[in-house]
């Protein structure tokens, strides 16, 4: 028997167990306001609590409209070198609108790692430089 058939499994079975893993965004609910994250290649933004309350799924915010702390967690890859930082940050903002569609965008630049906040319509509403990074 070729050894080809048998690669083909684990690796099909590695597909599907990260696809799940992924799964399809949650709908927005109306009344509350939507924060996607993005941030730049090969790092990784996830969102970790709302008003220091953890949340379910580190892919996205949801919030009631008004005032909230948003803390997320930046996992910044090096690129061509095998150490990667964890950075912890933290953005407040004050006037969060019900089913409105906000962006916080990572940004890194040499050792100085932030964050901004976009409404709808693409305007900056709040930002951050607070990041504090260690090894990780």
């Amino acid at each position: 028997m070729s050894r080809r058939p048998l690669l083909l499994i684990p690796m099909l079975s590695l597909v599907a167990l990260l696809s799940a893993c992924a799964g399809p965004m949650p709908q927005p609910d109306p009344s509350e306001a939507w924060i996607g994250l993005q941030e730049e290649a090969p790092n990784d933004l996830l969102a970790e609590r709302v008003d220091g309350q953890k949340i379910d799924d580190g892919r996205y915010f949801q919030v009631k409209p008004g005032a909230h702390r948003l803390d997320v967690t930046l996992f910044e890859e090096s690129i061509g070198d095998a150490n990667q930082q964890d950075c912890d940050g933290h953005i407040s903002y004050s006037a969060f609108k019900a089913g409105e569609h906000y962006k916080l965008v990572e940004s890194s630049l040499g050792s100085e790692v932030s964050a901004r906040l976009y409404d709808a319509k693409g305007k900056q509403v709040a930002s951050t430089h607070d990041f504090a990074c260690m090894p990780g």
